[in-house]
């Protein structure tokens, strides 16, 4: 698949504006799950600071729209390129600079978060760089 890497760029400058990422200070790695659907975009995460977890959700305070604007923009460049909507896109950062992107075409609960599975989750979706 080939898709131009400001997409990545502007995405990850986008979530470094959220207002959890910016208030809390030292973080060492951050992870959001965006669940994407036609009309609709709700997003929930963590803030890694050691062994500390921080429940989080990223949104911009004063550009509400900027980040599920660049999502859907993305989205339709994805789909452009190989005929497929991503239904949740996952985006894990480093403090050092360092992103991955995936994302999940067919399951749309495949990263979802609950009471039964919350301590798993945020453990699983722990970002790790080698």
């Amino acid at each position: 698949m080939n898709i131009d890497p400001k997409y990545i760029q502007e995405l990850a400058e986008l979530v470094l504006r959220c207002k959890r990422v910016v208030e809390t200070e030292s973080w060492d790695a951050l992870v959001f799950v965006f669940d994407v659907s036609e009309g609709h975009m709700a997003n929930s995460g963590f803030i890694y600071i050691g062994e500390e977890i921080i429940p989080a959700s990223a949104r911009i305070t004063d550009d509400k729209m900027a980040l599920s604007n660049k999502i859907r923009e993305f989205q339709n460049a994805i789909f452009e390129a190989c005929g497929h909507k991503f239904v949740q896109l996952l985006i894990q950062m480093n403090s050092a600079g360092k992103i991955h992107i995936d994302f999940e075409f067919d399951n749309p609960k495949r990263w979802n978060m609950g009471p039964a599975n919350y301590r798993a989750m945020r453990e699983q979706l722990r970002p790790v760089f080698n």
